[in-house]
């Protein structure tokens, strides 16, 4: 049976809160947005790079900007990764992020709880863009 439970992305869209538990594949190398839906308890997903952005980075960023992601990145080099308190955005950034470099976001109700992994620590960052 087909897994609907993951989805290729290739341009800027909402997720919807019915897609939670979904694992969406980062598909294009030309940079979109994906705008996470209004904060509510228990949403989850996983964010994961299939074709590094070319000329500028894949974003992720919360419903009316607002700054409510946390979080923490790690690094398969080891170097010290960010540490988001109160982003709105998390960019998988150009020249740095390579495919299987991944954010799994989950939601209290209030915040997104953001645990990233990549190659390099400049690869996913997490920034108060507005």
């Amino acid at each position: 049976a087909l897994d609907n439970s993951s989805q290729i992305l290739t341009t800027t869209r909402q997720v919807l809160a019915e897609e939670s538990g979904k694992t969406f594949y980062l598909g294009s190398t030309t940079a979109f947005v994906t705008t996470l839906p209004a904060p509510s308890l228990g949403l989850k997903y996983t964010f994961i790079v299939k074709s590094a952005p070319g000329a500028s980075a894949h974003t992720v960023v919360t419903a009316a900007s607002a700054n409510i992601i946390v979080g923490n990145q790690n690094s398969v080099a080891g170097d010290a990764g960010d540490f988001g308190t109160t982003d709105d955005t998390i960019s998988f950034v150009t020249a740095q992020t390579v495919a299987g470099d991944k954010v799994e976001l989950f939601c209290d109700g209030t915040k997104w709880y953001a645990y990233a992994i990549s190659k390099v620590a400049a690869g996913i960052t997490f920034t108060q863009a507005s």
